[in-house]
């Protein structure tokens, strides 16, 4: 099946309504800016995921800063790692951008579409057309049509995205 797949009709209104409930469940604690805490049988596979589309789209302006480094570390959760998850980050962190990489796994679900398209939208202040760019590209591998993605931004309160 190909990755690249248009969510309309039922699916879309799915999808909305999937986005108007915060699919992607956060947390504000003092000091953390909403820490990302996906539930279910694949937590751990999808954690990685969201994740991976995270620090995807920090690095899409083509640098990837200390601030934002952290920024990003703070908002995964918890310092403390396995030694695993820790060379995991740290390889993702040096990892060349790679869209394909981001999608994997996603494509067939709209609610999972949707979750990495958010996780990559928090991660990033949208204030570079790079960012832009990366997040319209990311939209069209995702199959997420534009009024979904600009209901997503409105949803919560992040700039609009220019569509070029």
């Amino acid at each position: 099946m190909s990755a690249r797949r248009h969510w309309s009709g039922a699916l879309a209104a799915e999808v909305e309504r999937a986005a108007r409930q915060h699919v992607l469940a956060t947390t504000a604690e003092p000091g953390r800016d909403g820490a990302i805490m996906p539930h279910g049988p694949a937590a751990t596979d999808h954690a990685l995921r969201l994740v991976r589309a995270m620090i995807a789209a920090t690095k899409a302006d083509g640098r990837l800063t200390d601030d934002e480094r952290e920024r990003l570390l703070d908002r995964i959760g918890p310092t403390q790692f396995d030694p695993d998850v820790q060379d995991w980050l740290q390889r993702e962190f040096r990892a060349k951008l790679d869209i394909e990489a981001v999608v994997e796994g996603c494509c067939d679900s709209p609610r999972r579409s949707v979750e990495v398209y958010l996780a990559s939208l928090m991660a990033i202040d949208l204030d570079q057309p790079a960012e832009h760019a990366w997040l319209r590209r990311l939209a069209g591998r995702l199959g997420l049509e534009r009024r979904l993605v600009d209901a997503i931004h409105a949803k919560h309160g992040a700039p609009v995205l220019d569509w070029g």
